[in-house]
């Protein structure tokens, strides 16, 4: 069977052009990510923060979030490792929070 007796013209050429020609082989698309322009802010354990965090996503997404609770920063964290596969060790989780809740957090108000 001719396959343009089951297929219209327009729809075989439609295909064609989706599907690229055969002998080229593709070429990898040229982008860069922006550079980063915002700093975490000091104190023990940005570097962790800084490693383990911003592998994901910018250092702006951490420092624009609401000022959160110390259980609430937990749960981001926690929602981070089992959500999004970051990749931090569940014994590196309370220092994270730690940096976390110092830097953009919430006083504890039992303290």
């Amino acid at each position: 069977m001719n396959p343009s007796s089951r297929f219209p013209l327009p729809l075989l050429a439609a295909m064609a052009c989706m599907l690229g020609s055969p002998t080229r082989a593709a070429e990898p698309d040229e982008w860069k990510l922006p550079s980063e322009t915002v700093e975490l802010r000091a104190g023990k354990g940005r570097e962790w923060v800084a490693g383990q965090c911003v592998l994901c996503h910018s250092a702006d997404y951490v420092t624009t979030q609401p000022p959160l609770a110390r259980a609430a920063w937990t749960a981001t964290v926690e929602k981070m490792r089992a959500k999004y596969g970051a990749p931090v060790p569940t014994n590196a989780v309370p220092s994270l929070v730690d940096y976390l809740v110092t830097a953009y957090g919430k006083p504890d108000p039992a303290k």
